[in-house]
């Protein structure tokens, strides 16, 4: 697939959308391999780009993309003859029925990538690097070599011992490991040696990002953590934008998915521990959800934001949080589990309040995550996605391989 140039369009009117000045990305995309072409879409809006993406490979191509967008969560529009392509988002356009010619890729050694867990996130990571030539999988790291999984590992790659991966001498280890304190040793470990880390664990890097962003920087390696907050969604990225355009006033997101998913079942009428089992057997939530439904994951994905987004620190323990649970009594109208950071006022917290018209909050479906930044000239630079699942969460991962390769 081929990228043409970029191109700058002129500033809208409306200043509550900050991305009318971005750059728009103009992609010639080959949908033989749907999943690389929206690969390189998520990229680019991640980015905070606008992107006119021309999909070649017959008549079907344009309806491929939409279809491999909207799994890791992004939203495409295919505008009609004679309408603006370049408005706010993707737009879709058919192009040539047979496929553009690739440039070679340039020669080179592939990044040697260590994945540390196999679950929701590494199982969908570990398929997309064995099939990457630009990738060399040293390692896996589990718990149980020798357990049947959904994703098969190569032989020899499994290992349960983390001294045993980092003695594989990996480039990167891509950590999505669903215990804190085994992914935060192995990112400090990792760190120490000067290799990259790309983590998809946010109890792990809320917990601490500060000292681990200090500790990459002595070692001369690079962290990077966007699939920690938001899945597929670029919260972290829209935050950056937003700290680089203006003074943050204040930060409110939906920021975990399996209570978004939850409470729309329950406005749907539905019994709790029956939504509950919905969002395990859907791959939402963990067998143990006490860190969702107690608000501790937002409160860790606070704690990360706070950081991009005003350069301190947030102790996750001095987030006031409220459970979502059976006996929980929710307020009236559409209810959301709100994150929140003010800073004038000092005050953050993870709470259920009614959203009603709210037009971001208040018709996310099921897992998504939503955020707004507000600055202090109250400009706001929002963002929406996919906030779980393996799919979406596995392309952000992908996606912060993709940018230390170019990194390099």
């Amino acid at each position: 697939m081929t990228a043409l140039p970029l191109i700058r369009t002129p500033a809208a009117d409306d200043v509550s959308s900050p991305v009318a000045d971005e750059p728009v990305a103009l992609l010639q995309l080959d949908l033989t391999d749907p999943v690389e072409a929206a690969s390189a879409v998520y990229r680019q809006v991640r980015r905070g780009r606008r992107v006119v993406a021309v999909a070649c490979g017959g008549a079907e191509a344009p309806a491929r993309l939409v279809e491999a967008l909207d799994a890791i969560g992004v939203g495409a529009i295919r505008p009609a003859p004679g309408d603006a392509l370049l408005g706010a988002g993707v737009a879709i356009v058919a192009g040539s029925n047979s496929t553009p010619e690739l440039s070679p890729a340039a020669p080179g050694r592939p990044l040697r990538v260590a994945l540390a867990g196999c679950g929701v996130v590494g199982g969908g990571v570990l398929p997309r690097l064995l099939a990457d030539p630009r990738f060399e999988v040293v390692g896996v790291l589990v718990r149980g070599p020798a357990k049947a999984r959904d994703v098969a590992i190569p032989s020899g790659l499994a290992l349960s011992d983390p001294a045993a991966l980092l003695a594989r001498e990996p480039d990167v280890v891509v950590e999505a490991i669903s215990d804190a304190s085994t992914g935060l040793a192995l990112i400090r470990a990792a760190l120490s040696r000067g290799v990259h880390v790309v983590s998809a664990n946010k109890q792990a890097i809320g917990g601490d990002l500060p000292g681990l962003t200090a500790l990459a920087d002595n070692a001369g390696a690079r962290l990077l953590y966007s699939a920690s907050v938001g899945g597929g969604a670029p919260l972290i990225e829209t935050v950056r934008r937003a700290a680089a355009q203006g003074e943050i006033v204040r930060i409110e997101a939906v920021l975990n998915g399996t209570c978004n998913f939850i409470l729309n079942r329950l406005a749907e009428g539905g019994a709790f521990d029956d939504a509950l089992t919905a969002a395990r057997d859907a791959g939402f939530a963990e067998a143990d959800p006490s860190a969702d439904l107690s608000g501790l994951d937002a409160a860790a994905k606070l704690a990360i934001l706070a950081h991009e987004g005003l350069g301190r620190p947030l102790r996750i323990e001095a987030v006031s949080r409220q459970t979502l649970s059976a006996d929980a009594v929710l307020p009236a109208g559409r209810v959301r589990q709100i994150a929140r950071l003010d800073v004038a006022s000092g005050r953050t917290g993870v709470a259920f309040e009614a959203v009603d018209g709210d037009a971001l909050f208040a018709a996310l479906p099921d897992e998504a995550n939503a955020l707004r930044v507000t600055l202090a000239d109250d400009r706001t630079f929002t963002a929406a996605g996919r906030g779980a699942g393996r799919r979406p969460t596995a392309e952000s991962v992908r996606a912060d391989l993709e940018d230390l390769i170019e990194l390099q």
